[in-house]
């Protein structure tokens, strides 16, 4: 969904960024690397990003006129925030700065504008999206029926 309304609204915006699996990125790399990721996509030099501080501070520097899009997709840890989208001051006017997170207490902590609950799928959607993807059908063999409707309920 993230993905979707960060390529609808994008045109609108002086710069934009995606940084998709931030919690995953995290786990492997230390935050500096997405900070450079972050630059990078958004077409600033990260040659000065020596730590997470230096990172920081040139987001900072640099976006804080231009109106931004910035889409921080499974966010996992306060200090991801903190180091990846600061303050509002961080950016320019207009500027929307998107978060996915399955830790919704995350989101309360840092006093955020809006925020948006996704609905998980009704069981029949589920089954069909389910099938769609395990087994390249629309709906399940008999077979395979009674499984796929457990492994729907379990995954919720």
């Amino acid at each position: 969904i993230a993905r979707a309304v960060f390529e609808t609204i994008r045109c609108r915006f002086e710069v934009t960024c995606f940084l998709a699996d931030v919690r995953e990125k995290c786990e492997k790399k230390d935050i500096t690397h997405i900070q450079k990721q972050l630059l990078d996509q958004m077409k600033i030099s990260s040659n000065a990003v020596y730590d997470n501080y230096d990172g920081r501070t040139i987001i900072q520097n640099s976006l804080r006129l231009k109106k931004v899009l910035l889409v921080l997709d499974d966010v996992n840890h306060e200090k991801q925030l903190e180091d990846l989208a600061g303050e509002k001051d961080w950016f320019g006017p207009g500027s929307r700065i998107i978060i996915t997170t399955r830790d919704f207490h995350l989101l309360k902590k840092n006093k955020l504008h809006e925020t948006y609950n996704v609905e998980g799928l009704v069981e029949s959607e589920a089954l069909n999206l389910f099938s769609l993807e395990a087994f390249n059908l629309p709906k399940p063999s008999e077979e395979f029926l009674d499984l796929s409707k457990e492994v729907v309920k379990y995954s919720g």
